[in-house]
C-alpha cells in the first residue's frame, strides 16, 4: 500500500517532507474497535494545511474478508465522518473499497456504505485507474478535483419509515454529538435535582456539566489509548456505575491532575449528593465506545471546541422540585451562540502569533504572553498553543542539534531511516504555562477551555509516553492551568465593589478582577508589562447592569451613551498590550463609520499603527444575521493625537459578500494597500476599509470637481406615520406614500391616507411632499445600487424614503435624478460606507446622501450647458421607456424595451463619466471601476 500511494503522488516515506510537523501522510497507530484490532491507517494532509484531514485509507490484513466485514466498514466510515471528510479507503490491497463516510457511522449498515469497490487486477485497466487516481492521488486534492467530486454527489435517498433516519444520519458530527450531550444534560439534571432537591440553578449547571466533561475526557483518553486500566463502558457495566465513577475519578485525578477529575464539593462527597444509578448508566452506556459512532482519536480539537461553545448557551433552571434545561438571556437575545469559524482563527492567530514568534529561538518565544480575554470555550487559546506546538516543532527538527537537550523525543517519522525530533509532554507543558493565557466570565467556559487545552496537549500521547512520563517526573499528566485560564470580568474590576453592597445574582454576574491580581507576572514584567498579543472574538451586544453601565462610563475613553461590550474589549485589549504588541478580532463592521463609535475609531487610531482591515462576505457565522470584519493593529508605543498626522499603511482585503471561504491562504489573494490617514481628510473619522491607494485617489479628484448634494438640493426624511388607514378619517388626512421606489420606476396608488399635521411624531413641511421632486429610498438594491424616481404626485412618505427638491436657479430635477441611479455615484457611496454594504438591511442615511458627489453645472458655458440637456434628454427617454416597458405584454416587446432601457444606461454613464470633467480629472480608472 505504501508504493501504491507513492506512485500517486503521496510522500509516504516521508523521503521530502521530513519535519513530522509537516507531513502530508501520517501513518496513524492502532485502535481498538468493537471486535476488530485496527492496524496501521493512513491519514492524508496537504501542503500547508496539515491540520485537517482530507482522507483516511484503512489497511486490513489480506486475509481479511472486506465484503463482509462489516466491523472494517463501520471503523473506517467512523475515522471519516469524525473527521468530516465525505470519502475513505478501505483496502486489503487485493480490494479497495471507497465508503461514503457523510452520514452518522452504524455498525447494521455499514456494509452498505460503499460508494465503489474494485480489485488489484482492476487497475490494469487505464480508465479505472483513472477514476481512483482522480479521487485520491494528490494531483487530485491540489487540482480541486476531489472536492468537485465530493460536491456532486447524490444525498442519500431513502422512503417511508428510513426517511426520518435518514434526516438524523446526514448530520455532522458536531450536530450529533452537541445533540446527543444536551440530551445526557437534560437526563442528569432531572436525576441530580430529584435526588437532590435543595440544588439551585447554578449548583446543578456546575455539577451536571463537570460530570459529562469527566465522561467525555475518559473517552478522549480511551480511543487515545492513553487510559487503559477504566472505560466509560466499565463503568456503566459495574454493579454501581456512580459509586464507581466516583471511585475512579479519585484515582484519575492523582494521574491526570487538572481541572476535570479534581475533588468536586458535591459529586465526590456522597454525604452531600446522591445519584440515580440507573439514570447514571444509561448515559455511560450512551457514551461508552462499544459501536459508539464516535471516535475521539480522530474529531479534531477545535470541533470539540465549537460543540462545547454551543452547549454552554444553555443553562440549567430550577424550581422547588424541577429542573429545566434553558437558553442564557443573553443568548436568546443574540438569537444564538455563533462559533468562530476555524479559517478565522486561524488567521488571527497567524498575523498576531505567528508574525511574533517569527524567526525568534525558543528561549525567546519562552518570554512572550498571548492572551484572549473573552475566550470562551476555548477556540482561539486552542489556535494559539496549536500555531506554538507547529513552530517549535519545526524549529528544532530544523536544529537538530538542540533538540536532544532540549528534552525532544526521538521519533522515526524523519523518513529514509532519518531521525526526526518531537516535542515532549514536559515540552508541550511548558510551552501551555509560559505563553497561553485567557479570561472568561463565566466559569463553566473557564472549565472547557482547561479541558480543550488539555486534549490538546494530550493529542499525541500514548500509554508507553505517558507512562514513561511519570516514570521520569514523578508527577501528573496535567498541570493545573488556574493561573492560565482565569474565571471573572474582564471589562470590571475590583474597584467596582468599594463601598456598595449589590444582590448576590447581581455581584456574582458582575465577577469583577484585576488583570494585575489574575497575572501580577504578566502585568509587571520588569516594568513593561501587558501581553504581547490579544486576539479573540469578544461578545457583541451584552447586556450590563445599571451599575457595570456606570462603571463603564467612567472607566472606559470609549463609552459612549449606546454602549456594545465590543468595543470596550477593543479599548481594553489595546490597554492591556506591552508596547509594540499586537492586537486582532473579528468584530462587526458597524463600528468603521457609525457616529455613535467615534471615539472608538479615535482611540483605535491614536494608540495603536493599524496593519490590516478584511471586509468579510456574508454569513460568516451560521444563522447570524450581522456583518463582520477582522483588524490587525499594533500599540504604539505613545499615542498620538487627534487628528492623526502621521501616515500608516494599511493593508484591506474585500471579500465577495456571498463568498464561501474555504481556505485561511483566500485571505492572501487580491490584497490592496491604503495610506490610513488618508481618509481622515476634512476632519472625517471613519474608516473607509473599502478603499485602498488608487480608489481614494479617484474619490478626492472627483471631490474636486464636484459639491456635495446638499449645496444643489433641499433633502430630508419622510415622517414616522403609527396610523395609516384606507379611507380619510380626519380632515387633516392627505395620501400617503404605500408603494415601491425603483430604479427610473414607482409603483403607487392612493389607497391609504395619514393624518397630516403636528400630531406627527416627525412633521416635516408639507413642501416634501408636493410637487416635483426625486424619492431616494433609503434601502439599497441587492445588485447594491442607489434606488431613486421622479414624481410630481402629492402624496406623504415615511422616513424609509428621502424627498429631494432641486434648488431655485440651479440644475434640472432630472439632472440630479440621472446623477443619482448613476453606477458612478452608486461605486462612491458603496465605497465610503459600511452600512450600505451589510447583508441586513443595506441603505443610505441622510448624511450620506447630502455628501454624495454631484457636479455642478455652468449654465453661462454652452458645452457644460449641452451636457447637462443632453443628460436630461436621456433621463427623460429612460422613463418613456421604462413606462413602455411595464405597458409592454407581448415578449418581442418586452425584450425591445428591455434593450432600449439597457442602452440608454450605457449612454447615460458613457455621457456621465468620459464626457465630464470628473472623468478628465480622475481618468480611465473610474470607467474600470465602473
Amino acid at each position: 500500500m505504501d508504493r501504491f500511494f507513492v506512485a500517486l503522488g503521496w510522500d509516504v516515506t516521508h523521503d521530502q517532507q521530513t519535519n513530522p510537523a509537516e507531513q502530508e501522510v501520517k501513518i496513524e497507530r492502532g485502535v481498538s474497535v468493537g471486535a476488530a484490532q485496527k492496524r496501521a491507517d493512513y491519514a492524508f494532509y496537504l501542503k500547508p494545511n496539515y491540520r485537517d484531514v482530507r482522507f483516511y485509507a484503512e489497511a486490513k490484513k489480506p486475509s481479511v474478508d472486506l465484503d463482509t466485514n462489516a466491523d472494517a466498514h463501520f471503523q473506517t466510515v467512523r475515522y471519516g465522518w469524525n473527521s468530516n471528510t465525505p470519502l475513505a479507503v478501505l483496502t486489503d490491497f487485493e480490494q479497495f473499497h471507497i465508503l461514503d463516510c457523510r452520514a452518522i457511522p452504524n455498525i447494521t449498515t455499514a456494509l452498505k456504505r460503499i460508494h465503489k469497490k474494485f480489485r488489484f487486477t482492476d487497475f490494469k485497466d487505464k480508465e479505472k485507474l483513472a477514476e481512483v487516481y482522480w479521487l485520491f492521488s494528490r494531483e487530485a486534492l491540489a487540482s480541486g478535483a476531489h472536492d468537485r467530486y465530493v460536491a456532486d454527489l447524490p444525498k442519500p435517498k431513502a422512503t417511508g419509515k428510513q426517511m426520518g433516519l435518514l434526516r438524523a444520519g446526514v448530520q455532522r458530527v458536531d450536530e450529533a454529538f452537541l445533540s446527543e450531550l444536551e440530551a445526557h444534560r437534560e437526563t442528569l439534571a432531572k436525576s441530580f435535582k430529584r435526588e437532590n432537591p435543595e440544588l439551585d440553578g447554578f449548583e446543578l449547571t456546575e455539577v451536571t456539566q463537570r460530570v459529562l466533561d469527566r465522561l467525555v475526557f475518559l473517552r478522549f483518553l480511551e480511543d487515545k489509548l492513553i487510559e487503559t486500566e477504566i472505560s466509560v463502558g466499565e463503568i456503566a457495566n459495574s454493579p454501581s456505575p456512580w459509586a464507581s465513577f466516583v471511585k475512579e475519578s479519585r484515582r484519575l485525578d492523582a494521574r491526570y491532575n487538572g481541572v476535570v477529575f479534581k475533588p468536586h464539593p458535591l459529586i465526590d462527597a456522597p454525604s452531600k449528593f446522591a445519584a440515580d444509578e440507573d439514570d447514571f448508566k444509561s448515559v455511560c452506556h450512551a457514551l461508552s465506545a462499544k459501536q459508539s459512532p464516535y471516535n475521539f482519536d480522530v474529531i479534531p480539537i477545535h470541533i470539540l471546541g465549537s460543540i462545547y461553545e454551543r452547549f454552554l448557551g444553555k443553562v440549567i433552571t430550577t424550581t422547588d422540585k424541577r429542573a429545566k434545561v434553558e437558553e442564557k438571556p443573553e443568548v436568546r437575545k443574540a438569537g444564538g451562540v455563533y462559533y468562530t469559524p476555524e479559517y478565522i482563527v486561524r488567521y488571527i492567530v497567524d498575523q498576531t502569533v505567528g508574525a511574533q514568534i517569527e524567526g525568534k529561538t525558543p528561549e525567546q518565544i519562552a518570554k512572550l504572553r498571548f492572551a484572549d480575554i473573552a475566550c470562551g470555550s476555548g477556540s482561539f487559546l486552542l489556535g494559539v498553543f496549536d500555531v506554538l506546538l507547529r513552530y517549535h516543532t519545526r524549529w528544532f527538527n530544523q536544529n537538530p542539534e538542540r533538540a536532544e537537550k532540549a528534552g525532544c523525543a526521538r521519533t522515526d517519522e524523519g523518513g529514509d531511516g532519518r531521525i526526526a525530533w518531537r516535542l515532549s509532554l514536559k515540552q508541550r507543558q511548558g510551552i501551555l504555562l509560559n505563553n497561553v493565557f485567557g479570561v472568561d466570565v463565566d466559569q463553566q467556559a473557564v472549565e472547557v477551555s482547561q479541558v480543550s487545552l488539555y486534549l490538546k496537549l494530550l493529542e499525541d500521547e500514548t500509554t508507553s509516553s505517558s507512562n514513561q512520563y511519570s516514570l521520569t517526573f514523578h508527577e501528573a499528566l496535567l498541570p493545573s492551568l488556574n493561573k492560565n485560564v482565569v474565571c471573572g470580568n474582564s471589562l470590571i474590576g475590583t474597584d467596582i465593589l468599594d463601598g456598595q453592597m449589590f444582590p448576590r445574582e447581581e455581584e456574582r454576574a458582575l465577577n469583577a478582577m484585576d488583570f494585575e491580581a489574575a497575572f501580577p507576572e504578566v502585568m509587571r514584567r520588569g516594568g513593561k508589562g501587558g501581553f504581547d498579543a490579544v486576539v479573540g472574538n469578544p461578545p457583541y451586544g451584552a447586556e450590563l447592569y445599571t451599575h457595570a453601565q456606570l462603571y463603564v462610563r467612567s472607566i472606559f475613553t470609549t463609552a459612549s451613551a449606546v454602549i456594545d461590550t465590543f468595543g470596550l474589549f477593543i479599548e481594553k485589549s489595546i490597554r492591556l498590550l506591552k508596547p509594540s504588541g499586537l492586537v486582532a478580532m473579528i468584530v462587526p463592521t458597524g463600528w468603521y463609520s457609525g457616529p455613535k463609535s467615534s471615539k472608538l475609531r479615535r482611540f483605535f487610531v491614536t494608540t495603536t499603527d493599524p496593519k490590516i482591515f478584511v471586509n468579510l462576505p456574508y454569513d460568516v457565522f451560521k444563522d447570524a444575521w450581522i456583518d463582520t470584519t477582522v483588524f490587525v493593529a499594533q500599540k504604539r508605543n505613545e499615542a498620538s493625537d487627534w487628528p492623526r498626522s502621521e501616515q500608516a499603511a494599511v493593508r484591506l482585503k474585500t471579500f465577495p459578500k456571498r463568498h464561501a471561504i474555504q481556505e485561511v491562504s483566500e485571505f492572501f489573494d487580491d490584497v490592496h494597500e491604503a495610506e490610513m490617514t488618508s481618509w481622515f481628510a476634512g476632519g472625517n473619522d471613519e474608516f473607509f476599509t473599502y478603499s485602498d491607494t488608487s480608489t481614494t485617489e479617484i474619490m478626492r479628484k472627483i471631490a474636486s470637481v464636484t459639491k456635495p448634494f446638499s449645496e444643489l438640493a433641499d433633502i430630508q426624511r419622510g415622517v414616522t406615520p403609527f396610523n395609516l388607514q384606507s379611507a380619510k378619517f380626519h380632515p387633516n388626512c392627505r395620501s400617503a406614500f404605500d408603494g415601491t421606489i425603483r430604479r427610473y420606476t414607482i409603483d403607487y396608488e392612493p389607497t391609504k391616507y395619514v393624518r397630516y399635521d403636528e400630531t406627527l411624531a416627525e412633521f416635516k413641511p408639507s413642501r416634501y411632499f408636493e410637487g416635483e421632486r426625486l424619492l431616494l429610498r433609503e434601502l439599497i438594491s441587492r445588485q447594491f445600487r442607489l434606488q431613486a424616481m421622479f414624481t410630481n404626485q402629492d402624496f406623504v412618505t415615511n422616513k424609509s424614503m428621502q424627498s429631494i427638491l432641486a434648488l431655485k436657479d440651479g440644475v434640472s430635477i432630472k439632472y440630479l435624478l440621472g446623477i443619482l441611479n448613476c453606477c458612478l455615484t452608486s461605486w462612491y457611496f458603496l465605497t465610503r460606507s459600511n452600512v450600505g454594504q451589510r447583508d441586513d438591511f443595506p441603505k443610505i442615511v441622510l448624511k450620506e446622501t447630502r455628501s454624495l458627489p454631484i457636479r455642478p453645472i455652468n449654465f453661462a458655458d454652452p458645452a457644460d450647458k449641452a451636457q447637462h440637456d443632453r443628460l436630461v434628454q436621456l433621463v427623460d427617454d429612460m422613463l418613456k421607456a421604462k413606462q413602455q416597458l411595464a405597458a409592454a405584454r407581448s415578449e418581442r416587446d418586452i425584450d425591445y424595451y428591455t434593450r432600449r432601457c439597457d442602452q440608454l444606461e450605457h449612454e447615460k454613464v458613457i455621457e456621465e463619466i468620459n464626457d465630464s470633467p470628473v472623468s478628465k480629472a480622475a481618468g480611465s480608472g473610474v470607467m474600470r471601476e465602473t
